[in-house]
């Protein structure tokens, strides 16, 4: 998967958001729905996505009203996560954790994360909410380590990494190729936590097309090998806004990584059962999933990939 080349305009406004939400949050806060609306009337391939989308999302009987509706959603939330951002780089820890005003499954949660000293735990979520808070969550009890991508906006970068140092937050880049993945195995043989995000295949990973809302999309394989060849369990964890700004947290039972998952991965019950919990949670909360690129394949194309992966 080759990397996603990033316009001028997409890095001047990135960073324009970031520290407008540093400097002059209130303001930022007064103009954010004519930011949002300006967004969606200019950034032509972003509309398009969005609509794509969208329709795959929604549904045939969505209006054309829906589908615009989702679109601004999700250009709305993404100015949230910016937000988010900005104050987990600013803010103690105490007061981060504020921001979560409900967490589900935690009693079940917590006799798993008890028991982690007997092998390591994965954390599998989605890009959607915000990941401080619950690292800020998770990382009261233990370290959290975190695979993620070098971010070529650096502004947001910087913000990013400053936000996890005072989280202590260890961070791991997958584009350091298969060294990030040795040192998340050790770390797991330890016992300790690793946070992984298994929606979206990041350039040099590789991944498994399945279907999704009817459609196919390509989800990566690698947590699920790596919780296999560590025998850790995956605990799927997803975080959203609520109507005040706020975040709800969710952590579902663990799921056991069994059969073979070089011959047929998208057949694999660990992986099955992920895309329903990835489905019926951007399904609760559709505009909250922060995609803004077309991700969904026809099924012959999806098949000839697959076919051509296995066959490797």
């Amino acid at each position: 998967m080759k990397s996603r080349r990033i316009s001028l305009t997409e890095r001047v406004a990135v960073s324009s958001l970031l520290r407008g939400y540093a400097h002059v949050p209130g303001f930022m806060h007064r103009i954010r729905p004519r930011m949002v609306r300006e967004t969606w009337r200019r950034a032509e391939a972003w509309r398009t996505s969005l609509r794509e989308n969208g329709r795959i999302i929604l549904g045939a009987a969505a209006s054309d009203e829906d589908i615009d509706a989702y679109g601004i959603g999700v250009l709305e939330h993404m100015q949230r996560y910016m937000e988010g951002l900005v104050l987990a780089s600013r803010l103690p820890r105490d007061v981060l954790l504020e921001r979560i005003e409900t967490v589900e499954g935690l009693a079940d949660f917590r006799a798993i994360f008890d028991r982690r000293g007997e092998r390591g735990l994965i954390l599998l979520s989605i890009h959607m909410g915000e990941f401080e808070p619950a690292a800020a969550f998770m990382g009261r009890h233990s370290p959290v380590h975190v695979l993620y991508r070098r971010d070529r906006i650096q502004t947001l970068e910087r913000v990013r990494a400053e936000a996890r140092r005072r989280l202590g937050v260890v961070e791991h880049a997958v584009d350091d190729g298969v060294n990030a993945w040795l040192t998340l195995r050790d770390m797991l043989e330890k016992g300790e936590v690793v946070a992984l995000l298994g929606d979206r295949v990041q350039p040099g990973q590789t991944g498994t097309f399945m279907n999704m809302f009817g459609r196919t999309m390509e989800i990566p394989v690698g947590p699920f090998k790596l919780a296999q060849v560590t025998e850790s369990p995956i605990v799927p964890v997803f975080n959203w806004w609520r109507p005040d700004g706020r975040l709800a947290m969710r952590m579902e039972d663990p799921i056991e990584v069994e059969g073979d998952l070089r011959r047929d991965p998208a057949g694999n019950p660990a992986m099955q059962r992920w895309v329903e919990l990835i489905e019926a949670r951007i399904a609760a909360t559709p505009s909250q999933w922060l995609n803004v690129h077309p991700v969904w394949r026809s099924r012959e194309a999806a098949d000839r990939a697959n076919d051509d992966r296995n066959a490797a």
